[in-house]
């Protein structure tokens, strides 16, 4: 014969795994124990803690009492998010080894289903943010018809990535670890945009530059060169050579040592732009909490 009770709390809590009352004989609680460490893993996947446990981790432990083949179970679970252990406490009269074994399961079952529960129940998250009514996003995605701060809402337990903008201000964006059963705060504390930097002049002087070195690596090309427009009949001597040639080289070195520095000097601009635009990507004031 079994009953099973639930309750919620006990004054003093259970350490994880197995204990005696003094009523059990010693060479009874050497079979007792090899029959829950059988149980366990066919019970409960996947099995909680029943030594050294972790605060962190889901544990079970068993108080066995009364006397041979008349048993007493009182079973405690603890997981993190719960306020105190789950408890079920049943009995056993005149069990045979096989019906003390499935009292065993039949408790294990219903304490692994408990805890399974809290395992799937989902986290709650609060997100407020400064200035208010700014859009939210979760994982990529609009928080339905509601997508402003503050906003509260229940997400799967699990890493979340949460972006908070507003128009005027620099994005924020954060990785959220939810965990089930527990209420999460995020606020965010949006920076303003500065003025960004002009690039325009560093790309105007940039392309001015690489005109102007262009046209001076002509002119360089084409320094001696004959007229040919001019040199006909008298204008050729009698190694054929033209009196009229061209003489650009000075003002092609002129042009393209200009260029160079106006290309240079383009280029300054231009990163000089880019550094004083750089961080209004994300940033900006996080305050978290967890309770």
């Amino acid at each position: 014969m079994a009953l099973a009770v639930f309750g919620l709390l006990v004054m003093q809590e259970l350490p994880p795994g197995l204990s005696f009352s003094e009523g059990i004989p010693d060479h009874e609680r050497v079979s007792l124990r090899a029959t829950l460490e059988a149980v366990l893993p066919r019970a409960c996947e996947p099995p909680p803690c029943i030594e050294d446990c972790p605060d962190d981790v889901p544990a079970i432990g068993l108080l066995i009492g009364g006397n041979t083949r008349d048993y007493t179970l009182h079973w405690e679970a603890t997981a993190l998010g719960l306020d105190g252990p789950l408890i079920v406490d049943s009995r056993c009269e005149l069990c045979s080894l096989a019906e003390f074994e499935a009292q065993f399961a039949s408790d294990l079952h219903a304490l692994c289903g408990r805890l399974e529960a809290l395992d799937d129940a989902p986290g709650r998250l609060q997100v407020t943010s400064a200035p208010a009514e700014a859009r939210i996003r979760i994982d990529g995605r609009g928080t339905g018809r509601q997508r402003r701060t503050p906003w509260v809402g229940e997400l799967p337990t699990g890493e979340h990535l949460i972006e908070v903008s507003a128009p005027g201000y620099v994005r924020q964006e954060r990785t959220v670890q939810i965990v089930n059963r527990v209420n999460e705060q995020q606020h965010f504390e949006l920076l303003a945009l500065s003025k960004g930097r002009p690039s325009w002049p560093g790309w105007t002087t940039t392309t001015l530059g690489v005109v102007m070195g262009v046209a001076g690596t002509a002119l360089i090309a084409l320094d001696n060169k004959p007229w040919r427009g001019r040199c006909t009949g008298r204008n050729i001597d009698a190694y054929g050579n033209c009196q009229f040639v061209y003489a650009t080289l000075p003002l092609g070195i002129g042009l393209a040592t200009a260029g160079a520095i106006a290309a240079t000097t383009g280029v300054g601009l231009i990163v000089w732009a880019q550094r004083g635009n750089l961080g209004q990507g994300s940033a900006g004031l996080t305050v978290q909490g967890r309770f």
